[in-house]
């Protein structure tokens, strides 16, 4: 049973949580609105939102004015409902071998059973005498909690029921593609919080109303084996979520950086090569502009050198040899039998990774030479 201490305790945490993670949600509905975005982008922002306005529900202020059956509704299970719902659509986006086809039929069959849950638990939880009578949420919870309410007991069980199909999913799918990079490790984090809920689901959705709360599952160890497993779903569902646009969003930043005196001296160089705005675009899709700029950039500088396309010199594979040489060339030093072979990468080298590392060599000779400028001259981008 739940005491007034505790539940006191977990109002002013639910309101913590609200005012922290208002400006979360609120700058991913701001991105969601500005950039072109994809399924499983859409599906987090809706899984942060529908989560954070459940909860706000649940607060003592705004539960008092709330009609009866949106309160009946909201212990019977449809919070949950409707978040998972939303980590279902995350699943279905993610599936990036699948064709737009079985995507479209995929979130056909999750909104087909997620309203099939909602309905089955609106018919139950109208049928119970103590969700539709009952007003203050600390009393229903502590019912809903002891099994002593039949129809309660069957909307807990059918929700539970839908919460652990949709988390194996994501278990399956997060583990499948799990590694090292940002998203592999926010689905690998996703993975691993499914598991835990599958136990918190399992224990509390499923065990306790139908042991009506009685025997181990009403032991303190069994509460334990109810709440623990849920908090450290929730805690890494969240790490998950914001683990990789937080890092994708530091990387991008650090890669700005590195192409930012390259990508300057280019821009000085060839006016009208680059746009005069900036792009409002996304930082990490900027790195990858600036780096088409560059390849463009060296382009046309080996045009206005009159550099050959090859040479009978030979080219080395090795990346840091290779992005000194060019760099070098940028800053006017010769090289015999330089040739445009060698602003191609190297072998199982990206086009990307190839323009960062010839960036970084390009800063550390100016930082080592104390080259200030380079380029002075302007040349005109010819159509």
């Amino acid at each position: 049973m739940i005491t007034r201490s505790i539940w006191e305790v977990m109002q002013a945490v639910r309101v913590a949580v609200l005012i922290c993670f208002l400006p979360v949600v609120l700058y991913r509905i701001w991105r969601l609105i500005r950039y072109r975005t994809s399924i499983p982008a859409v599906a987090v922002t809706a899984f942060g939102a529908s989560a954070w306005l459940w909860l706000l529900a649940f607060t003592d202020s705004v539960w008092k004015v709330l009609p009866q059956i949106v309160r009946a509704v909201s212990m019977g299970g449809w919070p949950a409902i409707t978040i998972a719902a939303c980590l279902q659509v995350f699943v279905v986006g993610i599936s990036g071998d699948a064709s737009p086809d079985r995507v479209r039929r995929g979130l056909r069959i999750t909104f087909a059973m997620a309203t099939l849950a909602l309905v089955v638990v609106t018919l139950t939880v109208r049928n119970s005498s103590v969700l539709m009578t009952t007003y203050d949420a600390l009393t229903i919870s502590n019912i809903v909690y002891s099994g002593g309410d039949r129809a309660s007991a069957i909307a807990t069980i059918v929700t539970s029921g839908y919460v652990i199909s949709v988390v194996l999913q994501m278990m399956w799918v997060g583990f499948r593609h799990a590694d090292r990079t940002p998203v592999g490790v926010g689905l690998g984090l996703l993975a691993t919080a499914s598991a835990f809920q599958v136990v918190g689901s399992l224990c509390g959705g499923v065990w306790r109303p139908l042991a009506h709360g009685e025997g181990f599952i009403g032991s303190p160890v069994g509460l334990w084996f109810q709440t623990l497993p849920g908090c450290v779903a929730a805690i890494l569902m969240v790490a998950g979520f914001l683990w990789s646009p937080v890092v994708s969003h530091v990387q991008a930043r650090r890669d700005m950086k590195r192409l930012r005196p390259l990508h300057c001296m280019l821009a000085d160089m060839f006016r009208g090569l680059f746009p005069p705005t900036e792009s409002q675009i996304r930082l990490s899709d900027k790195v990858f502009e600036w780096s088409t700029h560059i390849q463009d950039g060296l382009t046309l500088l080996a045009q206005s050198r009159g550099v050959p396309l090859d040479s009978s010199a030979m080219v080395p594979e090795e990346e840091a040899a290779r992005a000194l040489v060019v760099s070098n060339w940028i800053l006017g030093q010769s090289s015999a039998g330089f040739s445009c072979a060698w602003l191609r990468p190297p072998v199982d080298v990206s086009d990307q990774a190839w323009v960062l590392a010839i960036a970084d060599s390009y800063r550390n000779c100016m930082e080592t030479s104390g080259v200030q400028e380079v380029g002075r001259e302007r040349l005109p981008v010819r159509g």
